[in-house]
């Protein structure tokens, strides 16, 4: 008998693989980490498998999931058999999140899905619980350097600028701090913002902390794209406007 858990992050759809406890400690089902992290990319196919493990591999058995998502991510990704099958002679079964197109997904959101095993009955290191966490994964080409023009730094530098292979999405590496890129993504035609989700600048203010730039619009003139800015900060368990009326632009290369 065999029960797997582990603490581990993973960014691919592959089966984890954790420690192997002696039959006197087993129980029954177990998610392997109680966080997954998924990329996608169109190799997945339209569907991710969460991995969930039983303490034998003996006989024919079957788990139950329950899972939670807020509106959003309901609209991409469903559930439609919540019931994990075990064949004989595998200690592994998936549960399958499916979606229609990898195009749907946001360029820089982040989707969350809360499952968990219901009416399992668990070794004591067992995990019950598994946040599912995913995102599109993008290739980024650089097509040159801009400048970026900060009316909230009041100055302005020269800017690398990435776009992805996928689609209109844009990146600006480092562009305010190192290790803070600036991800937004553009309509078909371009003339318009598409999606702007908020992201950390890198900026810490001293009594709110990490600030996030938001923007909801951009006006663009030939090569010149202007944001109007909004500043966040985390409060209250959400994000909260501390900074507004500022715009920042890129030339584009």
């Amino acid at each position: 008998l065999a029960c797997i858990t582990m603490s581990v992050f993973t960014s691919c759809n592959t089966d984890a693989e954790g420690e192997i406890y002696n039959p006197d400690d087993i129980a029954n089902c177990s998610f392997a980490s109680s966080q997954m992290n998924v990329e996608l990319t169109a190799d997945f196919g339209g569907v991710v498998k969460v991995p969930v493990y039983r303490g034998t591999a003996t006989g024919v058995a079957s788990a139950q999931v329950a899972y939670s998502m807020d509106e959003e991510t309901a609209e991409i990704f469903s559930i439609t058999n919540s019931e994990v099958s075990f064949n004989d002679g595998e200690n592994v079964g998936y549960l399958e999140v499916k979606y229609s197109s990898i195009d749907d997904l946001g360029a820089t959101t982040k989707y969350t899905i809360d499952l968990t095993l219901a009416d399992a009955s668990l070794s004591p290191s067992a995990e019950g619980e598994l946040t599912l966490q995913i995102q599109r994964k993008l290739t980024w080409e650089t097509i040159g350097v801009g400048t970026w023009h900060s009316q909230f730094f009041s100055e302005s530098w020269e800017q690398p600028v990435e776009k992805a292979v996928e689609g209109n999405v844009y990146r600006l590496p480092d562009c305010y701090y190192t290790g803070y890129p600036i991800i937004f993504s553009l309509t078909e035609d371009g003339q318009s913002l598409a999606a702007w989700a908020p992201q950390k600048m890198g900026y810490v203010h001293s009594t709110y902390g990490m600030v996030y730039f938001y923007a909801t619009a951009m006006e663009r003139d030939g090569n010149v794209l202007y944001f109007p800015m909004n500043g966040l900060v985390e409060y209250n368990g959400g994000l909260a406007r501390l900074y507004s009326g500022f715009t920042e632009a890129l030339v584009l290369p």
